[in-house]
């Protein structure tokens, strides 16, 4: 799931030039798009349609691009899901850009967990949650969620369990979404970039 690193639009929490803001989004997308081929087929879910074009030159081949759709993000996420797995039985994981140094060892955990799970989830430290894992599209744990506040990762386990799901609970990750968060980032990279490479060079320069 991604946004189009369109200036003025992405990132503006970090209180950076809207450029340079714009440039870390692209960073981070193509980070994350190359840290998650190896796990399976990657489908990048875009936002805002107009802008898909700023996107397109950022992705590898075989990585396909496609329009988000629905009003609120679990509409989105819900959506993304359900095309994919119209497509095939495979497991899906949806993961944004904001958690860049999230690393690959983890992903696969969570993916590797769907072989015994319903759903595997890998919560944020401000509530949220950095990955989710499905076997299948379970509407329920994308419906009636308060998106973007501190109860979402909770809300989200307990509709799973009132539906009968198991949940693998991975270990907490952090998003990049404050000043605080991006001057962690870039410690956290200067010590190990190759957790985000292209993030990594330019974080130096902002």
């Amino acid at each position: 799931m991604a946004k189009a690193p369109v200036p003025g639009n992405v990132k503006t929490r970090l209180r950076l030039p809207p450029e340079e803001a714009a440039a870390l989004q692209a960073a981070l997308i193509r980070d994350t798009v190359e840290k998650t081929r190896s796990v399976g087929p990657v489908t990048v879910s875009a936002t805002p349609p107009e802008s898909l074009h700023l996107i397109g030159p950022l992705l590898p081949g075989g990585v396909r691009l496609v329009v988000q759709r629905g009003e609120d993000l679990g509409e989105r996420m819900l959506d993304a899901a359900s095309r994919l797995f119209e497509e095939g039985p495979e497991p899906v994981i949806i993961l944004g850009t904001d958690a860049p140094t999230l690393p690959l060892a983890r992903i696969e955990e969570a993916a590797h967990a769907l072989n015994t799970h319903d759903a595997s989830i890998v919560p944020s430290e401000d509530g949220g949650y950095v990955l989710i894992g499905l076997r299948n599209p379970y509407e329920a744990l994308f419906r009636d969620i308060a998106w973007s506040t501190e109860t979402v990762y909770r809300e989200t386990v307990a509709k799973a369990q009132r539906a009968g799901l198991s949940v693998h609970k991975g270990a907490t990750h952090y998003d990049v979404d404050t000043p605080e968060d991006l001057a962690r980032l870039k410690t956290e990279l200067q010590d190990h970039p190759e957790l985000s490479p292209h993030t990594a060079e330019l974080i130096e320069t902002l």
